[in-house]
Parts: structure tokens; sequence; C-alpha cells
């Protein structure tokens, strides 16, 4: 059997290793500290990796059927993982916003200065790979990828769509004059953006594809939430067992019905009749199933205490090792962002997934002490 088989077992024991089920009548009242939800975001980011990594054999031919079957539910889980880091990134700022005074002085530096370096180093690793393994490109293309202005790494955009919006919560929470009414402009912002991005196709202009604004509305659900945190909770508490039943029986009728609705209508047909309601039909049926998700994910939590020092690590370096295992992702396939033949190509599946998280891991820590380098700066 495969190695890369045994994720399946490796992901539950990481994610539940030391956890604790709160005692009958209690709670885990900290199902939303900095630790529970870093757990989370950790076990996300070896998500993420394998969903990447399952993309590309899922696209490679010549490997066998079995094996390309056996990885395709993770082919699709992107959109999910990412959501449980828009969801947790608003909540978190909100929650920042209103505990911290000064929160906004230095939020600029605090915030974008790490994500900033990090978004130019993978950058310009990937533009010296493109180059190298020949991907021809005139000067304008050369420096306008050099600058950032075009993406050279094809896993930058969360970076880029996140960078986007805490600018956009600095401004509006700055100015607003007062914590609702910034909420509520960050909201209209963010679903302005989903908007215009359901009129522009695929690849023009600033949006590269339906990822880009597909999870954004879980950045001001997740504001929302935290907003209303007590009364919210107070009352799942009363009536937990009819919403955590609720929200599991209709997981996966939701899960099926955005994944029907993907690939009978999809994002594709923004030039054909009716393009943009099928975008739009499309983008509803996934934010119905990323709100189960997302529900049943804090449901749960509120009686499982997580964290061990698997996830503590992980989450400690989340935004390095999404940027940088998509290099190794890159470099151990048999082609390179699909411009030529990977230079190192590792053929055995499970070798591969390993060689990308070895590779992955000490490069994320020197990425992390030279944004502390910079920062400090």
């Amino acid at each position: 059997m495969q190695f890369i088989f045994f994720i399946y077992f490796i992901l539950p024991v990481i994610l539940f290793w030391g956890s604790r089920i709160a005692e009958e009548g209690k709670w885990n009242d900290g199902f939303l500290s900095l630790e529970q939800t870093k757990a989370f975001q950790g076990i996300c980011v070896v998500a993420i990796g394998v969903h990447h990594i399952s993309q590309k054999v899922f696209a490679n031919r010549e490997v066998a059927v079995f094996i390309r079957n056996m990885l395709s539910p993770f082919v699709n889980i992107g959109v999910f993982l990412t959501a449980v880091f828009f969801f947790f990134n608003g909540y978190g700022l909100y929650k920042s916003y209103i505990n911290k005074p000064g929160y906004l002085d230095n939020f600029l530096r605090k915030r974008l200065v790490a994500p900033v370096v990090a978004y130019y180093v993978t950058g310009w690793i990937f533009l010296a790979i493109r180059v190298l393994v020949g991907e021809e490109m005139g000067r304008k293309l050369f420096l306008l990828q050099l600058t950032g202005v075009v993406h050279s790494s094809p896993y930058s955009w969360y970076i880029v769509v996140l960078l986007i919006f805490y600018v956009a919560f600095y401004l509006v929470f700055k100015r607003a004059k007062n914590e609702r009414s910034a909420v509520t402009l960050f909201t209209i912002i963010v679903f302005a953006y989903i908007a215009i991005s359901l009129f522009i196709p695929r690849n023009d202009y600033f949006i590269r594809g339906e990822w880009w604004y597909n999870s954004v509305f879980m950045l001001p659900l997740g504001m929302l939430f935290a907003r209303n945190e007590g009364r919210i909770i107070d009352h799942v508490k009363r009536h937990y067992a009819v919403y955590l039943v609720i929200h599991l029986i209709f997981a996966y009728p939701a899960f099926r019905l955005s994944y029907f609705v993907y690939k009978k209508l999809g994002y594709f047909s923004a030039s054909i009749p009716n393009g943009v309601i099928y975008k739009f039909l499309s983008l509803s049926a996934q934010m119905l199933a990323l709100y189960v998700f997302i529900a049943c994910i804090l449901l749960i939590g509120m009686n499982i205490r997580l964290g061990n020092k698997v996830l503590a690590f992980f989450g400690k370096y989340t935004l390095e090792i999404y940027l940088i295992h998509g290099i190794f992702v890159e470099l151990y396939d048999h082609d390179f962002v699909g411009i030529a033949p990977s230079p190192f190509p590792i053929e055995k599946v499970s070798l591969y997934a390993l060689a990308v998280i070895a590779s992955t891991i000490p490069l994320a820590l020197l990425l992390k002490k030279l944004e502390k380098v910079v920062t400090g700066k």
C-alpha cells in the first residue's frame, strides 16, 4: 500500500492527539481561544499541502487510477480550508480591535510586513525557477513579476486577498464612527468585491479564478460572530443538541449540492448567456456548504478542546508553510506550473509527498526568522 494513504490516519491523529472532551454539563469555553483557533489553522495548513499534492497527482495521468481516486477527496477541499482561515481572521481582527487599546496604531506594520516579506521572497524564488526552467517572458512580464504586480507564484493568491482586506479593515475601522457602522461597511466592501468578481472572466484583470472570492465572505461572518459572540453562544448552549444534529445531518447534502452545482454550472461560463447567473448559483451553493462546515467545526469545538505540540507548531507557521510548500509541490512534480518539466520530478507519490513536507519545514523556519528581522527594523 502507498504510504500516502496513511494520511487518512495521520491527519485525525494530529488533530485529536491530546484533545479533551468536556465533562457532561460543561463546555470547552476556550474553543475560540488563540490556542484552539491556531490548532484549527495548523491542521488546515497541513491539509492544504495534501490538497495541492493531490491536485498535482490527480492531473498526472501516468499515476495509477487507484492512487488518483484514493486522493480525490482532497482535490476539492481547498475552499473549505481557506474558509477556516478567513473566518478566524475576521474573528481575530474584531476581538483584537475591541480588546487591545490602540490596536490600529501599529496595525499596518504588525499585520502587513510579514505577509509582504513572505509574498516577495516566495515570489522571487518562483520567478528564478521559471527563468531557469526556460519560460519565455519579455522584459515587461519579468519586471511585473519581479515587482509582484503579476504573481509568479500560483499559491500567493490567499496572501494577496488577505492583504487587501487587512488594508480595508484598517481604513474602515480607523474612520468609522462606531463599531457597528465599521462592521457594516466592511461587510459591504467584501460583498461588493464578490459581486464585481462574478463579472470578471477567469484569468482576466485581477481575479484569476473563483478561489479568489468564493470564501472571503467568512471574514465579515467571523467579525459578526465576534460582535455577537455572547448572545450566540448562550443561545446555542440552550439548544446545543438541536443545532448539532441539524448541522451534522445537513452537512453531507450541503456538500453534495455544492459539488453538483459546481460541476453542472461552475465558474467557467461568464461568456455564455446566463453565465454570471450560473456563477452566482455555484457561489451560493458553495457559501451554504462553507457555512455548514464552519458551524460544525464551532459546534464540535464547544465540546472538544484541541491542542498539542504538533498543532501548535503548524499553527505558528501557517503563513510560511502555506507559501513555501507550493515551491516544492511544483519542483518535485512532473511539470512546473504547467510551463515546463519540473527539474526534480519524483515519480513515487508517497516519496513525492514526504519530500514536499521535508523541504517545506526548514525553509518555513528560515522565512519566519527573516520576517522577524524585517519587522523589527
